[in-house]
């Protein structure tokens, strides 16, 4: 981060200076006193199980040298600089708008139901190629995380890919009027969220947020071979970029093959760009990620990135940890797929670990997809089915949601004795190891709260 006066803090925030110097500057921003930096503002953000404002003698001893405060229980005597907001949060958000609009970069927002963090990773490598690149890291897609991304920006940054998430209408909204953003992907549109979204539609309508706050001059880049996002063609003003297998998209595949090389799985496919056209591989899992991949490209076109260029890039390319990772434990193969759950991309990756895995047993874990509202019994009951219907031997389920995909297994003509549900992850970790056979292949997946990534450390110790 750049350097900026208290007095700047102070008329960005419109905060009320308690004790200290206008006059001082801070060189950067924390929101934790565990790992706060000498020099840094300390934001004391209140959540739902902790209060910034217990841990501000902790920052200041760490050596801050400014916090951010909506109350104070006592006197400070301190001689660091206190200023007094209505909202912390609120404030740490208008600070980092201010701090954006001292630098001009090319700010890219992408959101989407699924694939947000795959398609930012993959659109940095291809812009890292020519430019400098600032991007969310891992998932500081909300409004707590994209703000202290914005801090890492320096007159030398050329391009700052922001991953968009939201549960909430309006959050979307939000996050591009603080980081004013020239270009909107839409990686495609699911069952997600729906416990706060209701539907589908209103799924579509906050993604959407996005693309009504980029300028007229701006470019919205859009999955075609999405049903959802292909409506709203007609109403967007900006200029499309379009992607898919429709060979009417401005950028789009086919021929996609999976195969096998040096023992990894990889994905062919050719990507088509006007008359240019060039073979592209993934190594990787899920077929999926040739969407992600056509999305990133379809931007990284637009600044000089040629076709072969992108293919260099993009078969080095290393997929993010936790999204359908492939692990090898003697003769064992776990698929750690246990970032996040949806409806569409727990779908897509039984889908997938079933045909990568034709000849060897397969057992799935599954925990909750949680945020699914009034519509989560039906959407894991249809998981259920899917289970039942597959050349899968063994399912173990966790949590209260989950049991529903036990339960609809059962119904639909899966073996009692192949069927297990438990409420913890540790219970089903010993059932799981019971299980085990040489040879077997295993999937893992659930939301992001269930932490299912944990049971691979409950069953391997000793080679994590």
């Amino acid at each position: 981060m750049e350097r900026v006066t208290i007095r700047e803090v102070i008329r960005a925030v419109r905060g009320k200076l308690i004790c200290g110097s206008q006059q001082r500057e801070i060189s950067g921003v924390s929101i934790d006193s565990r790992t706060i930096k000498k020099g840094e503002m300390f934001f004391a953000l209140k959540g739902e199980r902790f209060d910034g404002h217990d841990f501000i003698e902790q920052a200041i001893e760490k050596g801050a040298k400014a916090a951010i405060v909506s109350r104070s229980r006592k006197k400070f005597t301190t001689k660091i600089a206190i200023i007094k907001v209505v909202h912390t949060l609120t404030a740490l958000q208008e600070l980092a708008k201010f701090y954006r609009q001292k630098f001009n970069p090319v700010v890219v927002g992408v959101t989407g139901s699924n694939g947000k963090t795959t398609t930012k990773d993959m659109l940095r490598a291809l812009l890292l190629s020519k430019y400098r690149v600032v991007a969310t890291p891992g998932n500081y897609n909300n409004i707590v995380g994209l703000p202290l991304t914005l801090f890492d920006i320096s007159p030398e940054t050329e391009f700052l890919i922001l991953e968009m998430g939201a549960n909430h209408a309006g959050e979307i909204k939000r996050l591009a009027e603080i980081s004013l953003p020239r270009i909107g992907v839409i990686t495609n549109i699911g069952a997600t969220h729906l416990q706060f979204f209701r539907c589908i539609s209103n799924v579509l309508s906050a993604k959407m947020e996005l693309v009504r706050l980029l300028p007229l001059r701006g470019k919205v880049v859009l999955n075609m071979d999405d049903f959802h996002l292909r409506s709203q063609f007609r109403r967007i003003e900006q200029e499309i970029i379009s992607f898919g297998t429709n060979p009417q998209a401005d950028v789009w595949a086919s021929d996609a093959v999976v195969s096998r090389s040096g023992g990894k799985e990889k994905l062919s496919f050719t990507v088509h760009m006007g008359r240019d056209k060039k073979e592209f591989d993934l190594y990787c899992l899920g077929r999926y990620n040739m969407y992600n991949a056509l999305a990133a490209i379809s931007v990284a076109k637009e600044f000089g990135i040629s076709l072969p260029l992108a293919a260099d890039v993009l078969r080095r390319f290393k997929f993010p940890k936790l999204r359908m990772e492939k692990l090898k434990y003697g003769q064992v193969t776990i698929v750690n797929d246990a970032y996040n759950a949806n409806p569409t991309s727990v779908k897509a990756a039984l889908s997938e670990f079933i045909s990568s895995f034709p000849s060897q047993r397969k057992i799935v874990v599954l925990g909750d997809m949680l945020e699914l509202g009034r519509m989560s019994r039906k959407f894991h009951q249809e998981i259920g089915k899917i289970v039942a219907t597959s050349p899968i031997h063994s399912l173990i389920t966790i949590g209260e949601d989950a049991r529903f995909i036990a339960q609809a297994a059962r119904e639909w003509g899966m073996g009692r004795g192949n069927i297990f549900s438990f409420k913890d992850k540790r219970f089903a970790s010993r059932e799981l190891k019971e299980l085990l056979k040489p040879k077997d292949a295993v999937l893992i997946k659930g939301s992001r709260k269930m932490g299912l990534e944990e049971i691979v450390k409950y069953i391997f110790p000793r080679q994590m």
